[in-house]
């Protein structure tokens, strides 16, 4: 074990059962996933890379109670009094193999209410207040004949997991679900019994945790998840969530810790962004902590074993819940506790893993997950997993950018023998600007992860070494990877001479003036933007089309909006016509024009594919297997660079 982390490696009880360590699989894909085609595959994958990389527990993502009520999606139905057919075999399957790896099973329960989508033809949705919804569902207040039923519901639904094979459930009570919409006063405004004080208000809530436990018994883990702080106007705040969780310590053997509400995510801070802090709920689950004497586990913003290490020695939680760092590195556990800590990849929190909200955005499935730094998340082409090279190749990769490094490694991994071109005195590609980026710390760690793992391997490296059509022509090389990567674009828009590229804003900090304007408000000109005005500039982007930052992720886009609006100024429906030495001209979607004065023009209009000199090198392979890949076969973002560099490796037989 490594001794630079023993409060991670220490064991815990948790109920009846002794916990591994201190790191668990927080909830993430649904229990529904297990009989839809592709999803059923990201939840079976995910549970095996999970229980395998070494946490204590795997859970199972949030599942619905119930089908009429509880259902916020249109998920296939569950019967759960029938401990039988497709999904139970999964889910049975599926927690035979966390036990297998000495890690304790759970899912998370959940019931929606009146946060349920309007789904033709099903009953309307039900919470603590009746009303009509803004989009014209009617809300259906519940009587307590609803609540018996609900309370049955979360039992039957108890039953089955455990016949399942799970050692437990995490009741959710938090990010705006059922139980959290009775526990709030934003949400419960209730004349009866069931509203007004938080005991009122918390009645219904232990009423369903107790119906669970005196249903499965003291040796049944129960999990609740609470946000310990619902950060929305007039929300519940630590103090009350605090004190919830006092009133059901005894039935509880966990207390998870998250915040906000699920329909506004990045605002109310349920999902962290690359702009949240670190361990961003620490301060909430320190506080609840305080108040209880069973385990606190808290998730948010734990991207590493150093952060999870020092909350727990600190006494902010006992157990450190993660999610999304696990999608970046399944094995972040076993690193962890064997030395090789400094080969986990980092989540960088830009949410190509999750778009938010899936009701009504779903077209392509197989489009809608991925890791950037993680190229073998969410890849299931068995063909190419499954393939054996046929010999050891003599690889050539041109270009060490994350495309070029990531073929090298993983060719270097198959056996192949791999040299490495770099024009440039070192390796990076274009994330080099991340060291100098005042918020893009992950994604310079990503990028000198790469390094790392290159150097690690027995890959011959030559730098400051541009690759001529001679060399391969001499080469005794198998296969040829070209990844040669782009160049900005440079518009033609009079006066462009008076301006400089986003590119090389990072190696001319010293040319850049007080006042900025930006053409170009895509995903790279909105990031140089905030970039520039984080360090003292007044910043303007413009964009051409109607809104800035299209290309991002949507979660993402959220994050970096709400950056922007509080940093610089950003205007769509603009278009620049000229450059002078003193600003830009721009005109309007009506021909109107104005004129934006700046110290500094920057352009971000796109890059370029090197195609060119692309063309020169493939010319020369003649015999040679070649793969073309990242921004000079098309240009991407750093997944799809990422992504095509490990399926080259791998397919270099």
């Amino acid at each position: 074990m490594n001794n630079k982390y023993p409060n991670i490696s220490n064991t815990i009880k948790v109920g009846s059962h002794t916990y591994k360590n201190r790191i668990i699989a927080a909830p993430i894909y649904c229990g529904n996933f297990a009989e839809i085609p592709f999803l059923s595959t990201v939840l079976r994958n995910s549970v095996i890379d999970k229980a395998r990389g070494g946490v204590a527990q795997v859970t199972v993502g949030e599942t619905p109670v119930d089908y009429d009520h509880a259902n916020r999606e249109p998920f296939h139905a569950i019967d759960y009094t029938q401990h039988e057919g497709i999904v139970f075999d999964f889910l049975k399957e599926m927690t035979g193999i966390i036990h297998e790896n000495a890690a304790v099973a759970m899912i998370e329960i959940s019931h929606c209410g009146e946060s349920k989508i309007a789904i033709p033809g099903l009953k309307n949705p039900i919470g603590p207040m009746g009303f009509t919804r803004e989009d014209g569902a009617v809300v259906v207040a519940m009587d307590e004949a609803m609540m018996q039923e609900v309370c049955q519901n979360f039992v039957t639904c108890a039953q089955y997991m455990k016949a399942a094979g799970f050692d437990g459930v995490v009741i959710h009570a938090g990010h705006g679900w059922l139980l959290h919409q009775f526990l709030s006063a934003r949400t419960n405004q209730r004349a009866d019994g069931y509203g007004g004080s938080l005991d009122a208000r918390a009645k219904f809530p232990i009423q369903v945790i107790k119906a669970v436990r005196d249903a499965m018994g003291p040796d049944f883990v129960i999990e609740i998840r609470v946000s310990g702080d619902e950060k929305m106007e007039g929300g519940m705040g630590v103090e009350e969530t605090a004190a919830f969780c006092k009133m059901i310590e005894h039935l509880a053997d966990m207390i998870h810790v998250s915040v906000g509400i699920y329909r506004d995510p990045i605002l109310s801070g349920e999902f962290s962004s690359l702009f949240h802090p670190y361990a961003v709920n620490a301060e909430a689950s320190r506080a609840i902590k305080e108040a209880v004497s069973i385990p606190v586990a808290v998730v948010g913003g734990i991207i590493s074993p150093d952060i999870a290490e020092e909350l727990i020695r600190g006494g902010s939680c006992d157990i450190a819940a993660i999610a999304r760092p696990l999608t970046a590195d399944p094995d972040f556990v076993n690193k962890a506790l064997t030395g090789n800590e400094d080969d986990i990849a980092k989540c960088l929190r830009c949410f190509k893993c999750f778009p938010g909200p899936l009701e009504g955005v779903i077209d392509d499935l197989s489009k809608l997950f991925g890791c950037t730094v993680n190229p073998k998340a969410f890849y299931f082409d068995e063909a190419v997993l499954g393939s054996k090279p046929e010999s050891s190749k003599k690889v050539l990769v041109v270009g060490g950018g994350v495309a070029g490094m990531e073929a090298a490694i993983v060719a270097a991994d198959r056996g192949h023998s791999v040299t490495l071109y770099e024009k440039s005195d070192k390796l990076g590609g274009l994330l080099k600007f991340a060291d100098n980026d005042s918020f893009k710390a992950e994604l310079a760690d990503y990028k000198n992860l790469l390094i790392r793992r290159v150097g690690k391997r027995d890959i011959t490296v030559l730098t400051n070494t541009a690759c001529t059509p001679e060399a391969i022509a001499a080469s005794d090389a198998d296969v040829l990877v070209l990844a040669l990567g782009s160049q900005p674009v440079v518009p033609p828009i009079s006066g462009i001479e008076n301006a400089i590229s986003a590119c090389d804003v990072y190696n001319q900090m010293d040319k850049v003036g007080k006042k900025v304007v930006m053409i170009g408000g895509g995903l790279v000109g909105c990031e140089v933007g905030l970039h520039l005005a984080k360090v003292g500039h007044d910043v303007t982007v413009i964009e051409m089309l109607d809104k800035v930052a299209s290309d991002a992720y949507p979660m993402y886009r959220v994050a970096l909006i709400n950056e922007m609006d509080k940093r610089l100024t950003h205007k769509a429906g603009l278009k620049c016509t000229k450059i002078e030495a003193n600003g830009i001209y721009v005109s309007n979607k009506d021909g109107a024009e104005e004129f934006l004065a700046a110290d500094t023009v920057v352009y971000a209009l796109g890059m370029d594919a090197n195609s060119e000199e692309t063309a020169k090198l493939r010319d020369a392979a003649d015999g040679k297997q070649i793969f073309e890949i990242g921004d000079c076969a098309s240009v991407g973002k750093v997944y799809d660079a990422a992504r095509q560099g490990f399926v080259t490796g791998m397919s270099i037989l």
